[in-house]
């Protein structure tokens, strides 16, 4: 009997199963914890930056005795310099745009397809003019436009280049998230074997199924050149920033009334990128 106890393999305990509705319960529990907190995150957040662009519509809209007015917007941009300050920001933010997608999308396709790892290289260089002053950038730059092209740095277009530098991190990885995205060894293999040339393929297969990042990264790009201001007062020339910052202190309800319509411009231009992924996904799908 002992040794027939000694051979007996002892069958190790199992914890009790937990009930299915248990788990259901516990696990809409889980959920509801983490849909109370994003909530809660989502509201802070919305309050955050809507109570602050109400107050400036609030302030810029208005005049003592006029709750709501268009005078303090229609003031400031009748201020002699208005119109060219406005008319050399566009003119900068399309060069800079068509500049910045230029350079930017057939490098990092070229890098993708057949340089992985100096792509990893290429993405922590693209960093630094997160790390470069714009003054320091600015007082290099100027030295070497004056030992090139001196006569180039009193021009407008000297910021072009400049505003490409500090658009750079943002819109390569902008770019590249959607460069990623696509298989291009399979794209590029399959349109040479139908007899098509790289520059085919890259402008008519590639670039429009970049559509959605190109326009990303042009509104960061927009972004970035309506709101830097250092360069360009530093290098002299007249733009929407140095034009804001001049006026504030003359007519500071029309600069809060500018920002504001900024402000709708730009949101506008996110519900656009947004309407444009939609309709892609939507026919790729079908």
């Amino acid at each position: 009997m002992a040794r027939q106890l000694d051979t007996e393999v002892k069958q190790p305990k199992v914890p009790n199963p937990v009930p299915l509705n248990g788990r259901k319960a516990q696990g809409l529990r889980s959920s509801g914890d983490y849909n109370g907190i994003s909530v809660a995150i989502l509201v802070v957040a919305f309050v955050g930056l809507l109570v602050p662009w109400l107050a400036a519509a609030g302030y810029g809209f208005s005049r003592p005795n006029q709750p709501f007015t268009f005078a303090p917007l229609v003031e400031v941009l009748s201020i002699d310099g208005a119109g060219e300050a406005i008319v050399n920001t566009l003119l900068l933010t399309l060069a800079t745009t068509i500049l910045m997608l230029v350079l930017l999308v057939p490098t990092i396709v070229f890098l993708n397809i057949n340089a992985p790892q100096l792509g990893k290289v290429a993405e922590i260089f693209s960093v630094l003019p997160m790390v470069v002053p714009p003054v320091a950038l600015v007082s290099g730059v100027s030295e070497f436009y004056r030992t090139i092209a001196p006569g180039f740095i009193t021009s407008m277009w000297s910021l072009v280049p400049l505003y490409v530098i500090i658009v750079m991190p943002l819109c390569y990885r902008a770019i590249d998230a959607g460069v990623k995205s696509l298989d291009l060894r399979t794209i590029f293999a399959a349109s040479s074997s139908l007899g098509a040339s790289t520059w085919t393929t890259l402008t008519q297969v590639v670039v429009p199924n970049l559509r959605v990042a190109m326009l990303s990264a042009s509104l960061l790009c927009i972004s970035g050149v309506f709101s830097e201001f250092a360069m360009a007062s530093l290098l002299l020339h007249y733009t929407f920033p140095v034009y804001m910052v001049e006026v504030s202190s003359t007519s500071p309800k029309g600069v809060a009334a500018l920002s504001f319509i900024v402000t709708i411009v730009t949101w506008l231009l996110l519900v656009s990128i947004s309407a444009v992924a939609n309709l892609s996904d939507k026919q790729r799908k079908n």
